[in-house]
């Protein structure tokens, strides 16, 4: 069986803008334009093709699909005959390959059965030759583009619906650039279509999604048939796609007593090292935002993954979610290295896939990066000063040794039951590991203008979430001498610290009021080893 999904990226073509009568005479026009062409659709009818538009988006549930789909296990290797682009992209791309290919990614990071990969290639793109070719092109196979047509899904598929070749065809007579958000116009009026997002709809169509809201449906979504701001999979686009080819494995996320396992995990002979750290707590706005730091030392750069949770928490039974989290990494001077909104819109999208452990919800955060020894923070807050418990996380992605974590450390509110400031680290290695945590409140208030914690109490757990060490005040206990000698003791005799000696495993710190107060407070794990 042989389909045509085309892609009418139509956008606007008449001087018009998006808003007001403009919008509604632009939607009044796309049905009398897929009318229109009745000569094409004998055509695609002869020869059992389908058709399809695409143009703005209204909102209720429901996906919708083709009928055709890839078998199991099927890796779908994309050819890429895109050239270079005349002038430079937007977004920095050096090449149309860079600039899409990141859309499979995108893809790939959501289903679990089938997966896409991208070769380079020289190959002109034929109907029927085995290969799925992704090219500019004049003409889909010899028929015109028609009039408007940005991009055309040709695919191939046998009885029974089972896909064997699947073609993503853009026509050279259109404009293309690539960049995010919002979509854009020029002095004419004219939309500037952005090349990745619309890859990312047509290989939609390559898998085996139709467009919602041509079934009838009203979601926000990549595949509708109707053009919006919408540059990455929404909740509608994955649902769909988990329906033909199941959902990836879940990335764990730390509960009170737990946190996630790590990508990496060390050679037999590792010594111990702090690879992980994971803090739950209420971000706010401000001083109220999570404020997490970290030191690396030795003699090497270490590589590692920063996320920002806040959706993905509400599948743990979270109430009140921060719902679009933004992460931000500054080093020791204070200068900003990089932020991230949405983790597939980052540069490093196949980095954070290669981990494992990309975010489940597009609307979290991610950077990877690759950090010489040094102090850094990491700051979590929500887009639009929006609020909600988040989760902050440090991840060491490499095995060289040379280099560690030997501190990392989160600052947020503390509150009251599960608006607590939660810690948690992960120990990897053949030897145990000695480490001190402090939790501090008093010492921080010539640091913000907010109320700090006056009294805080810290509890270290292991991940059945048994209770193996606490401290409230840490000169009463019998530490105090223990901790005098490690050279970083709290200022404060109000503020806790405890000193343990820790196999591999996951543990986690809960800081919070002795005497049930809140504030703003600092919790601290230390690598003291050599």
């Amino acid at each position: 069986m042989r389909g045509k999904e085309e892609s009418f990226e139509r956008f606007l073509n008449d001087r018009q803008s998006r808003t007001g009568a403009a919008y509604s005479e632009y939607r009044n026009y796309i049905p009398s334009y897929r009318m229109f062409p009745s000569s094409i659709f004998r055509r695609c009818f002869a020869g059992l093709a389908f058709s399809f538009c695409l143009a703005l988006s209204p909102k209720a549930p429901g996906y919708a699909l083709e009928n055709v789909a890839w078998p199991d296990n099927t890796v779908v290797t994309l050819k890429m005959n895109l050239g270079s682009p005349n002038n430079s992209l937007q977004d920095g791309s050096t090449s149309w390959i860079a600039a899409a290919g990141p859309a499979s990614d995108m893809w790939n990071a959501v289903m679990a059965r089938v997966q896409f990969s991208r070769v380079s290639s020289s190959t002109t793109a034929k109907s029927g030759d085995g290969n799925n070719s992704v090219v500019f092109t004049d003409s889909v196979f010899g028929d015109s583009f028609g009039s408007g047509v940005l991009a055309v899904t040709y695919y191939l598929s046998q009885s029974g619906g089972e896909l064997a070749e699947a073609d993503v065809l853009f026509n050279k007579a259109q404009s293309f650039d690539s960049y995010r958000g919002d979509l854009q116009f020029n002095s004419q009026g004219n939309v500037i279509a952005d090349l990745r997002r619309v890859l990312l709809h047509e290989l939609g169509h390559a898998l085996g999604l139709d467009h919602p809201d041509d079934a009838g449906q009203h979601v926000d979504a990549v595949m509708n048939s109707i053009v919006s701001d919408t540059y990455l999979l929404t909740a509608d686009d994955i649902a769909g796609i988990h329906h033909l080819y199941g959902a990836p494995a879940a990335t764990p996320t730390p509960a009170p007593t737990a946190t996630p396992t790590p990508t990496a995990t060390p050679p037999s002979t590792a010594p111990s090292r702090l690879v992980n750290l994971s803090t739950r707590m209420q971000v706010g706005i401000g001083d109220n935002v999570s404020i997490g730091g970290f030191i690396i030392q030795g003699d090497k750069r270490k590589k590692v993954l920063l996320r920002g949770l806040g959706p993905s928490l509400g599948a743990s039974g979270i109430a009140g979610a921060l719902q679009d989290p933004k992460i931000t990494l500054l080093d020791g001077s204070g200068a900003v290295l990089e932020t991230n909104d949405n983790w597939q819109d980052s540069p490093e999208i196949g980095d954070i896939i290669a981990s494992t452990i990309p975010p489940t919800d597009p609307r979290e955060a991610a950077i990877v990066a690759k950090l010489d020894p040094g102090n850094y923070t990491v700051i979590l807050d929500g887009v639009n000063n929006t609020t909600g418990i988040g989760l902050v996380e440090n991840y060491t992605l490499d095995t060289y040794y040379g280099s560690r974590a030997a501190n990392i450390s989160t600052r947020g509110r503390v509150g009251l039951d599960d608006d607590a400031l939660i810690g948690g680290f992960i120990v990897r290695g053949d030897t145990n590991k000695q480490v001190i945590i402090r939790a501090l409140g008093p010492s921080l208030a010539g640091n913000t203008n907010f109320a700090v914690l006056a009294n805080p109490l810290v509890e270290l757990r292991n991940s059945d979430g048994d209770l193996i060490a606490m401290n409230d005040d840490w000169q009463t206990g019998a530490q105090k001498a223990q901790i005098i000698a490690t050279g970083i003791p709290p200022n404060d005799p109000r503020e806790s610290a405890l000193i343990i000696t820790l196999g591999a495993g996951n543990y986690t710190a809960v800081v919070s009021g002795a005497d049930g107060g809140e504030g703003i407070a600092l919790v601290e794990i230390y690598d003291i080893d050599p």
